[in-house]
């Protein structure tokens, strides 16, 4: 098959139980992140920025609106928390914001 557009360069942020990763680095904890009185969480705008530096081509970096983030997670992130890492995300100047739910494993029994 041959693909007509080029994939889309987007930054990926990770909320675990414990951490927010982005690109696979952990970037600040949950628990500190839920006992911040603020919105914007200032560890992860700086490496958002970073990535859009170092990442993003430079028509992308250029283009608030053209800039993607996919944030992952399981269904049990506290609205509080996701509130957060997306108004972050915005204040990094990201324009497009994706949600993805990550399904855990079959939990097993005793």
């Amino acid at each position: 098959s041959v693909a007509q557009e080029k994939p889309r360069e987007t930054v990926v942020i990770l909320v675990t139980d414990d951490d927010i990763l982005i690109q696979g680095a952990a970037v600040a904890s949950v628990a500190d992140v839920m006992a911040q009185k603020g919105l914007v969480i200032e560890t992860l705008k700086a490496a958002l920025v970073s990535q859009t530096n170092r990442m993003l081509d430079r028509e992308v970096a250029a283009d608030i609106a053209g800039r993607e983030v996919t944030i992952m997670g399981d269904k049990e992130i506290p609205y509080r928390l996701l509130k957060k890492v997306m108004a972050t995300c915005t204040d990094a100047d990201y324009g497009r914001i994706s949600l993805a739910v990550m399904q855990r494993g079959a939990e097993t029994t005793a």
